[in-house]
């Protein structure tokens, strides 16, 4: 048997488990975010933090003007110095976010799902201040992305099934 087919024969087998235990893609045919892509329309808030979240719940669940479902998000983040050197200078920083989130269907008197998403980012203070702003301002951007991405696989769960 040639290494060429001996590695394909690898493969399939190592598919099998997969395709045994009722694994399907949430975006493929019959998946559960198909239902929900370019149906919700997202409220958060009117901050750099609250557009960069908008704009990656956009880009993974599709964008609407009016959506048959409303997905509402607060964020609270926080700076935390965590690096403070001899001279008292604050060399580091973490900013810990918080995005709790509540999918509705209007006129439904309960929410679909809800939850509260939880992760942090840290930057660097060193160096000259323009360069301190744009690293606050790149861990913010990546913590609104990483806060979206967890929304997303928050509400995958709670719609599979």
């Amino acid at each position: 048997m040639s290494s060429f087919n001996r590695r394909t024969l690898l493969s399939l087998l190592a598919i099998l488990p997969v395709a045994g235990c009722g694994f399907a893609p949430v975006y493929g045919a019959g998946g559960s975010m198909r239902s929900l892509r370019g149906r919700i329309a997202y409220r958060a808030p009117d901050t750099p933090e609250g557009f960069r979240l908008r704009a990656r719940l956009e880009d993974r669940l599709g964008r609407v003007e009016q959506g048959d479902y409303l997905l509402t998000v607060t964020l609270d983040i926080q700076e935390v110095a965590v690096v403070i050197s001899s001279a008292q200078d604050t060399n580091r920083f973490n900013l810990p976010g918080k995005a709790a989130w509540v999918l509705t269907e209007p006129g439904a008197a309960e929410p679909l799902a809800s939850g509260v998403a939880e992760t942090f980012t840290a930057y660097s203070a060193f160096g000259t201040t323009v360069a301190t702003q744009e690293a606050q301002a790149d861990a913010r951007d990546r913590l609104a992305i990483a806060l979206a991405d967890l929304i997303v696989t928050d509400i995958i769960l709670a719609t599979e099934g």
